[in-house]
């Protein structure tokens, strides 16, 4: 169930599309995870509706009693597990920059600069020298420790998505 509470959080902070649903469901079956309605949408194929599928993951959600977060909430929790994992060295700028979500006016102000710092690496890095660069991951590791300073605490309760 765990790995199907880590897809519900990322998909809430629009990290995981609708397309993709099927085969997380198929993955959760073969883990012994199973609803009817997770069954149903383990079986569409990838040409199906997206209103069909969000359908059939809210209900497969409900039947198993898990309860999806906002969005607001997933994509705090979402930068938190980015922030650690590039601090800890187990993501790359490079990999941070293909998986941070846009920067949002309801972020907190750490939150919005991991964002907008990421977002301008990824389009700048072609384009400026590589001290320019280093400079940008160093601000970037920076942003990183301190969403993980500031949220500490309340950072543990959401990673392992309460």
């Amino acid at each position: 169930m765990d790995v199907l509470r880590d897809v519900v959080w990322r998909h809430a902070a629009g990290m995981v599309y609708p397309e993709d649903l099927p085969m997380v469901a198929a993955e959760a079956l073969a883990r012994g995870v199973d609803s009817p309605a997770l069954r149903e949408l383990a079986g569409l194929g990838k040409g199906s509706a997206t209103t069909e599928i969000e359908n059939l993951y809210r209900d497969a959600l409900a039947e198993l009693g898990i309860t999806a977060p906002g969005r607001r909430e997933a994509v705090r929790w979402w930068l938190g597990e980015l922030a650690e994992e590039l601090v800890q060295g187990g993501l790359s700028v490079a990999g941070l920059a293909r998986k941070i979500v846009p920067g949002e006016e309801w972020m907190a102000e750490d939150e919005y600069r991991f964002a907008v710092l990421a977002y301008y690496w990824q389009e700048t890095v072609d384009l400026i020298s590589a001290p320019q660069a280093r400079a940008a991951e160093i601000d970037l590791l920076d942003a990183a420790r301190a969403i993980l300073r500031q949220n500490n605490s309340s950072r543990a309760g959401a990673r392992e998505h309460p």
